[in-house]
């Protein structure tokens, strides 16, 4: 069986809607105010978003050893048949070859499931994460009279006093020091998954 490699998970976040040039322009006239904020930055570098990758990198390693463990079973099964090859009947070691063959099969879905706990444990925990960002957003947003934000990457330019980004982690870091990843609800909802593409 091939050798386990570990989860790479990879942090993306979704542009807001693109600030046009010409719109940027007209907002002095108006009178209107524009936040702007680094949500790369607020998904990675609050206190809330680094606990949830502690818990995450944790889980991976237990999952890890788990996986290890099963690798080294089926290591020694295949040992010992190997051993037992001249002395078993044919049909007795094609038994025992066919047992080892859904035991492969059994840790090959094990680390499916494993991975897809991960991802869905990750994907929710983030999303829980952005909403908490997105409350802290709209309250700044709100107090500062903001007629509206924008992420960074969604504005071509914009000068330094509408940067709102360190409030954000300020104000997230106040409010939640940790969000919780909760590894039971990610796994039934891999389970009802995998039980809904089985029907």
């Amino acid at each position: 069986m091939k050798t386990i490699t570990k989860t790479v998970m990879v942090l993306g976040v979704t542009a807001m809607t693109a600030l046009s040039l010409p719109a940027f322009a007209a907002a002095p006239m108006s009178g209107q105010t524009f936040g702007v904020v680094d949500m790369n930055r607020v998904l990675q570098t609050t206190d809330a978003a680094k606990s949830i990758f502690k818990q995450m990198d944790a889980k991976r390693k237990s999952y890890q050893a788990e996986i290890a463990r099963e690798e080294d079973k089926i290591r020694s099964s295949e040992e010992a048949l190997e051993k037992q090859k001249d002395t078993l009947s044919k049909s007795a070691f094609e038994d025992k070859q066919k047992g080892i063959e859904e035991q492969v099969i059994s840790g090959q879905k094990m680390v499916q499931d494993r991975r897809q706990i991960l991802d869905q444990a990750f994907s929710n925990a983030m999303n829980e994460l952005r909403h908490s960002a997105a409350q802290i957003v709209a309250h700044i947003a709100k107090e500062k009279h903001y007629s509206a934000v924008f992420t960074d990457d969604a504005v071509m330019m914009s000068t330094p006093d509408m940067d709102m980004t360190d409030a954000v982690i300020k104000q997230m870091n106040e409010k939640d020091r940790s969000i919780r990843v909760d590894w039971k609800k990610a796994a039934e909802a891999v389970s009802a998954a995998a039980s809904a593409g089985g029907k």
